[in-house]
């Protein structure tokens, strides 16, 4: 037990799993905007940046938030042992969405485009071109476009 099942006290308005067979980690956006983590911290995972957010997220072992101004940022482990895939750097940009994978993270434009980073080897090169109105991540990536069908 990393301890990713006891949460500090106050109240949250989201929460956030993650984990590998490392060891797991959870956060949560507190009332205030601001992120708390616990739990595994190997790789600083559950080590949150000062600030407010209105969106975190928990990969295996990085986790990436939206700050107020719809910038992402990340933090965590930006690589496996042998390369570095980038999974704790994000693009530019705004977005109004942000879902991190195993080992990558997609996030919602403002434009409802997709954008994702990290080790994408599990599938396309990037994410499919078009809009979205939603996307998740798992091992993999999927959204739903503006019509209700999905792309993965």
């Amino acid at each position: 037990d990393d301890g990713q099942a006891d949460p500090p006290e106050g109240t949250f308005t989201a929460i956030t799993a993650g984990g590998s067979y490392e060891g797991s980690h959870t956060c949560g956006l507190r009332t205030d905007g601001t992120a708390a983590c616990w739990g595994n911290n190997d790789d600083g995972q559950a080590d949150p940046p000062e600030g407010t957010f209105t969106a975190i997220t928990a990969g295996e072992n990085h986790t990436c938030a939206l700050r107020t101004d719809g910038t992402a940022t990340c933090w965590g482990n930006n690589n496996d042992s042998w390369r570095d895939d980038g999974r704790a750097d994000p693009p530019e940009g705004t977005f109004t969405a942000i879902a991190a994978g195993d080992r990558h993270t997609c996030a919602l434009r403002t434009d409802g485009t997709a954008a994702c980073w990290g080790d994408l080897s599990a599938g396309p090169d990037g994410p499919p071109s078009g809009r979205f109105t939603t996307i998740d991540s798992g091992h993999h990536a999927c959204g739903l476009r503006p019509d209700g069908t999905a792309t993965c």
